[in-house]
């Protein structure tokens, strides 16, 4: 199951293909492992970048989350410095085999455009805490960062 759900998936996204960037194989030789490329979202400190995030399913996906990483350095609250990221969607208990990349993607856009600033998301205290204390501080910021790593 887990292969053919993956090769459905990719295919769906090729044929239909995201609305914020593509979705490829990382190398003929893995099918279990993606680069995606997102769009910043439009409006946001990260409008104009472009950011690269590593997909690795597990062999038991569906019935486990992928691990999604970014590659692109960006400046946000719920990623730290290594590009992991935390939101609900991939947490173990959380996780429901019927979610697809499509709308994993989806939701990081979202993250991207809106922070989670629940205890435990937060991964990156700096940026949280701007965010919460200096809103213009913290876009200028993240303004930097992607045209630093992300244009």
């Amino acid at each position: 199951m887990s292969l053919r759900r993956i090769t459905r998936e990719l295919a769906d996204l090729q044929r239909d293909p995201f609305s914020t960037g593509p979705v490829n194989l990382a190398s003929d030789e893995d099918p279990r492992h993606w680069v995606a490329k997102l769009d910043g979202p439009p409006t946001t400190p990260y409008e104009n970048g472009i950011f690269a995030i590593n997909i690795q399913f597990p062999e038991d996906y569906p019935q486990k989350p992928p691990r999604i990483t970014f590659i692109t350095p960006v400046f946000h609250p719920n990623v730290s410095a290594q590009g992991n990221l935390r939101m609900a969607e991939f947490e173990w208990d959380q996780w429901c085999p019927a979610i697809t990349i499509r709308v994993l993607l989806l939701s990081i856009q979202a993250m991207l455009s809106d922070p989670i600033l629940l205890q435990g998301c937060i991964l990156d205290e700096e940026a949280a805490a701007l965010f919460l204390q200096d809103k213009q501080k913290f876009d200028k910021g993240a303004r930097e960062w992607t045209a630093m790593h992300a244009v």
